[in-house]
């Protein structure tokens, strides 16, 4: 009589993948707790720093709480490579400590097959993550610093706002009041392309509109080159540069726009085309936007990392060496990769290269790893 094994025994599958989502879940609550607990001290410091401010509101106990909870979307996208790094180690070992790898081996079922449903399940929970909880994220994330600006105020810049029909701004001339637009602008040399002034009395009347090719802030002046003027009775005249004075003691402006954190997922595309439209850096957006697609595979990265080392040595007791190594490879990946997204983001490196590099790398050595230790080894 022969006794036949299941190839694709589903139960242990749904066993081992159970185990592994409960680590995990352990893992995330606690960094999400001592993340929060390090928000609210974080907080409470940036307050304490307000005394004697008297132009800016009071942030209260339960208003710092609040603050420090908005946070915790955003916390959870970002510790959830850690967490599953942690949760798989733990897991892991206790799969060594129980002879888990071992016994399946035996009976022909390989690392790849008990790993595959949990590398599928965590794959989803990345998507999940980047569909459901990064627009939560976002939102939260807008709220957050509204209420920055609200308790802990913001730096004073001359600051443009776009839209479709390119960048606004209002500004002060003695006393005048100008509508400022432009088409483009240059955020290294500070300068606007295809500008349009348009000048009002004290009284909101409309006096006249300057169009220029090329519009300069300096010190207290705003330079337009190449100009043509229309005044309100109709007469145009046409002069090489025209000089309004204005109330600004910086030549520094900024672009207001919205930080890539604050953007759902799904319209970051059409705001970077945007950005790039105008003119302005889109590395950042670009960056974020590659990030946040790599989530799924940066956690299969890490369970490939974990299971690999992990299930290396088949010796029960726990070996803090092997520890060690896993956590210190699985935050060494996670923190080279910042640092190549930090290079990506000041224009050292392409952003497609800088975005999709790391996790690849990653993966690739997790899947390398994986197969040599499922091979069977030759005596």
């Amino acid at each position: 009589m022969t006794v036949q094994y299941d190839k694709h025994p589903f139960i242990l599958y749904k066993y081992f993948t159970k185990e592994l989502l409960q680590f995990f879940l352990y893992g995330l609550f606690s960094l999400i707790i001592l993340i929060f607990f390090i928000d609210v001290i974080e907080l409470f410091r940036r307050t304490s720093n307000k005394v004697g401010v008297t132009h800016l509101q009071v942030a209260s106990f339960y208003n710092v709480i609040g603050m420090a909870g908005l946070k915790i979307p955003n916390n959870i996208e970002k510790v959830l490579p850690f967490a599953i790094l942690i949760g798989s180690i733990l897991c892991f070992n206790q799969w060594r400590k129980k002879n888990y790898y071992i016994i399946s081996r035996t009976f022909g079922i390989s690392l790849w097959k008990i790993t595959s449903p949990a590398l599928v399940s965590f794959f989803i929970i990345g998507l999940i993550s980047i569909i459901v909880l990064n627009p939560v994220s976002a939102i939260f994330n807008k709220k957050y610093n509204s209420l920055q600006k609200l308790y802990f105020g913001q730096n004073n810049f001359k600051t443009f706002t776009f839209d479709t029909k390119g960048f606004w701004i209002k500004e002060i001339s003695k006393n005048k009041q100008l509508i400022i637009n432009a088409s483009k602008i240059d955020d290294i040399t500070n300068t606007l392309h295809n500008v349009n002034v348009f000048v009002f009395d004290k009284d909101q009347n409309f006096q006249q509109r300057l169009s220029a090719n090329e519009a300069r802030f300096s010190k207290n002046t705003l330079n337009l080159y190449q100009v043509d003027m229309i005044s309100r009775t109709s007469k145009f005249k046409n002069i090489q540069k025209y000089t309004f004075p204005v109330k600004s003691k910086s030549s520094y402006f900024n672009v207001a726009i919205n930080k890539p954190e604050t953007i759902f997922v799904l319209d970051l595309p059409s705001y970077i085309f945007k950005m790039k439209k105008y003119g302005l850096n889109t590395s950042k957006h670009l960056l974020h936007f590659f990030r946040l697609v790599c989530q799924p595979f940066l956690i299969i990265s890490m369970i490939l990392l974990s299971a690999s080392l992990m299930l290396r040595s088949s010796e029960r007791k726990v070996e803090a060496g092997i520890v060690s190594i896993t956590l210190i490879l699985g935050f060494s990946m996670y923190f080279i990769g910042d640092f190549i997204f930090a290079l990506g983001s000041s224009d050292k490196l392409p952003p497609l290269l800088s975005g999709f590099g790391p996790t690849l790398i990653g993966l690739f050595s997790g899947c390398y790893l994986m197969s040599d230790i499922d091979e069977p080894k030759k005596i």
